[in-house]
């Protein structure tokens, strides 16, 4: 598959066959979207794969009860990952003052270019992806253990797609383009 194949195929997947995810899939999937641009190079994205069903479930159940779609994705889904970000890298000086006046601003952005990566990473392999951003961060934290640096950016549903749905329509280009001559 060619790169433009496979940015124009992506899709959000919520329909998944019973096959699991395998760890090398996974560390596959993780080296390549380590190769995106970042903030200075600081390299702020941590990626916490939970493959263990119960685990996941547990966290279907417990972080996205306000979310029942989501609750239904996480539960359908063989594999979940977590994208967190290590604070006050993106956008900060070494000293820790901010770089621009954009705050953690630029946080958001390389754990969003880090997402959108690892998910065109798994379309190269097949597997199917949905991008969440609805769920209790502190649950997750607590139930995961992580660290008190980590920010939780998104939880992405992960597996071998079942149905891969037709895309969207988009708007007409004169909409989203702005080009000034």
């Amino acid at each position: 598959m060619d790169a433009i194949e496979c940015l124009i195929t992506r899709r959000s997947i919520r329909e998944y066959r019973e096959e699991n995810v395998s760890k090398q899939d996974i560390e596959n999937m993780v080296e390549i979207a380590q190769m995106v641009s970042c903030w200075e190079n600081t390299q702020p994205i941590r990626y916490v794969a939970v493959l263990e069903k119960e685990l996941k479930n547990q966290i279907a159940d417990e972080c996205t009860k306000p979310y029942p779609w989501n609750t239904e994705n996480i539960h359908a889904a063989p594999a979940l990952m977590i994208i967190c970000t290590i604070k006050g890298l993106s956008g900060y000086e070494k000293d820790g003052t901010p770089s621009t006046t954009k705050g953690t601003h630029w946080q958001s952005f390389d754990a969003g270019m880090a997402a959108d990566h690892f998910c065109l990473a798994a379309r190269t392999m097949g597997v199917g992806t949905l991008i969440m951003g609805r769920y209790d961060e502190e649950k997750i934290r607590m139930i995961l253990h992580l660290p008190e640096n980590y920010d939780i950016s998104c939880i992405i549903a992960l597996g071998y797609p079942k149905l891969v749905p037709a895309a969207s329509e988009r708007k007409p280009l004169k909409e989203v383009l702005l080009i000034k001559e």
